[in-house]
């Protein structure tokens, strides 16, 4: 049997270097992926939304939660400062109203402060709120469970007619 020469030891030694120092690092920090979910609680249709880029769909009035769109990155564990920026299009959900202001869709854009979550969840559930508020709740529960974190399911006024 032949033995391997100086020139063919100095080469595998230099090819498992990188490997020796690799291993020495720490592991990047944990992150996971959410099903984003929209829940709309206002009287406008969303005609399309944002969370930090990743397209969620439509939502119509005082309903949602019905479909997920995938997805959106989180850290394992929740920091104080953990935000993403939400973009959203809406006109008027009140089916024939012909003014100019609620037949155009507008853009809206907010920066917006994810709640704080003990553990990751699999659901990013994003709610539209009156006055263009949003809340993004990070969980494995839907709008209406028990325990659910965040806003109760949307519901229609008594005096919604559509």
């Amino acid at each position: 049997m032949k033995r391997p020469t100086i020139l063919t030891l100095c080469a595998l030694a230099l090819l498992t270097l990188p490997l020796v120092a690799c291993s020495s690092k720490k592991p990047a920090a944990e992150s996971y992926s959410a099903n984003i979910s929209a829940y709309n609680h206002t009287e406008d249709y969303i005609h399309q939304f944002y969370v930090d880029g990743a397209g969620g769909g439509n939502s119509r009035p005082y309903g949602g939660g019905g479909s997920f769109v995938c997805c959106v990155s989180f850290p394992a564990k929740w920091r104080a400062g953990l935000h993403a920026t939400v973009k959203w299009t809406t006109s008027s959900g009140i089916p024939g109203d012909t003014r100019p202001d609620a037949i155009k869709p507008r853009w809206h854009e907010k920066i917006v402060p994810i709640e704080k979550y003990d553990e990751p969840g699999g659901l990013l559930n994003v709610h539209f709120l009156p006055n263009n508020e949003v809340r993004l709740i990070i969980s494995n529960k839907r709008a209406g469970a028990k325990d659910y974190p965040g806003p109760a399911y949307p519901v229609k006024p008594a005096d919604w007619k559509w």
